[in-house]
């Protein structure tokens, strides 16, 4: 699991590491900071496995393993998802391309002033 968040770590593009970059900072961390604590709590349970504490040994392994599971499940979706645009009425708005600049010197007609209607709303009970 630690090889694919690697290999998924080392695939996000620049926006996406200082977005991470940015929350960890929020938080008062810095990127050693997580790996000590990572390296601690390994530490942590190889002590509790020598002392044959069976229980929270495994309690520990498994809480791990669900943390670097939702991380990698994290970078995938982060990863998968295109960037959406919402305009100021609330419908998604597909991302122009760059072929389509230079349709942009088109001259677009103003709306017909007056021709505003109201939203039917129903009725307040």
């Amino acid at each position: 699991m630690l090889l694919a968040i690697i290999s998924k770590r080392q695939k996000m593009s620049n926006k996406e590491v200082l977005l991470e970059q940015a929350a960890i900072s929020a938080a008062g961390l810095q990127q050693s900071h997580i790996l000590g604590i990572f390296a601690l709590l390994i530490l942590i349970i190889i002590m509790f496995a020598l002392l044959g504490l069976k229980k929270i040994t495994w309690a520990l392994l498994l809480m791990i393993n669900i943390v670097l599971f939702a991380y990698l499940m994290k970078l995938t979706v982060d990863g998968s998802v295109k960037e959406t645009i919402i305009g100021a009425d609330g419908k998604i708005v597909e991302a122009e391309d760059s072929e389509s600049e230079d349709e942009e010197d088109e001259v677009e007609m103003p709306a017909p002033v007056g021709q505003y209607q109201n939203p039917d709303l129903p009725a307040v009970a």
